[in-house]
């Protein structure tokens, strides 16, 4: 056993030194045995069976060719990360460094937009509008000669019917001024067969008056805008429903469409 041991350790060394060692030694201890030449043989072939298999057992261990590590697959498990790893890594970096740099700043793009500019609305106020802020003036300096009648029927000095008043009668001179009493727009020249030559203006709020019985030369027209105190024409005698009175400027006032009192008007706005 001790011999197989020691080709064992040295096959791969000299196998036929090996062989010649033990057939030295079977030789040597031939005669001291006692061995018959038939016995010598057959000892001598279980050696070199047996030295056969120890070649064979050794080569079979030692003799296997190793297998090369698959590239890339080492390094990873070492803990190395691959260099097109950190190529791909450094260049996303470098990528991501640059893109961050040429970002805009915002004084940048504030430079390009065009300056904001403020409109300011204006707004153009009729006169009309204003007419509240003026204290409106009586038509003309006469008395009162007959006074509105707030709806009440009143006997008619012309025609003897009984009627409502829807103005106010002011004691005028023919060629006596008449103007204006507010701030506003003419809407209607015009001669009407009973009142006689007459003037609308359209006032603040939905307030209008009309002026009767003026004389033919008119100094306004229709569309005109006047303020309050203008004068608009004379006195006359135009006023045909109303002729058996002394001569005088028919006024009236209505607000929304509706005969409302002058004189309440005047005073109030006064």
């Amino acid at each position: 056993m001790y011999n197989l041991c020691c080709a064992v350790n040295n096959m791969c060394k000299d196998p036929i030194s090996i062989f010649s060692s033990e057939r030295r030694w079977l030789m040597n201890n031939k005669h001291s045995a006692g061995m018959t030449g038939k016995g010598f043989y057959v000892a001598l072939s279980l050696c070199i069976a047996m030295v056969g298999a120890a070649c064979w057992y050794a080569y079979s261990k030692t003799g296997k060719p190793q297998t090369a590590p698959e590239p890339g697959y080492s390094s990873a498990a070492e803990g190395t990360v691959p260099s097109s790893a950190v190529t791909t890594t450094t260049t996303a970096t470098t990528a991501a460094s640059t893109t961050r740099r040429t970002l805009p700043s915002t004084e940048d793009v504030l430079a390009v937009l065009p300056p904001r500019t403020t409109t300011t609305a204006t707004t153009t106020v009729p006169a009309t509008t204003t007419a509240a802020a003026e204290k409106p003036v009586f038509p003309v300096e006469g008395e009162i000669v007959q006074p509105f009648s707030h709806g009440e029927l009143v006997k008619s000095a012309t025609t003897g019917i009984w009627q409502t008043h829807n103005g106010v009668d002011f004691a005028a001179a023919p060629g006596d001024a008449v103007v204006a009493v507010a701030d506003g727009t003419v809407t209607a020249v015009e001669r009407d067969p009973l009142w006689g030559v007459c003037v609308t203006i359209l006032h603040h709020d939905g307030f209008t008056s009309r002026y009767c019985g003026l004389n033919e030369g008119l100094t306004v027209s229709a569309g005109q805008i006047v303020e309050r105190g203008t004068e608009i024409g004379a006195a006359g005698d135009t006023n045909e429903s109303e002729a058996a009175l002394e001569s005088h400027l028919h006024f009236e006032m209505q607000s929304n469409g509706v005969y409302i009192d002058p004189i309440a008007w005047l005073e109030a706005e006064s």
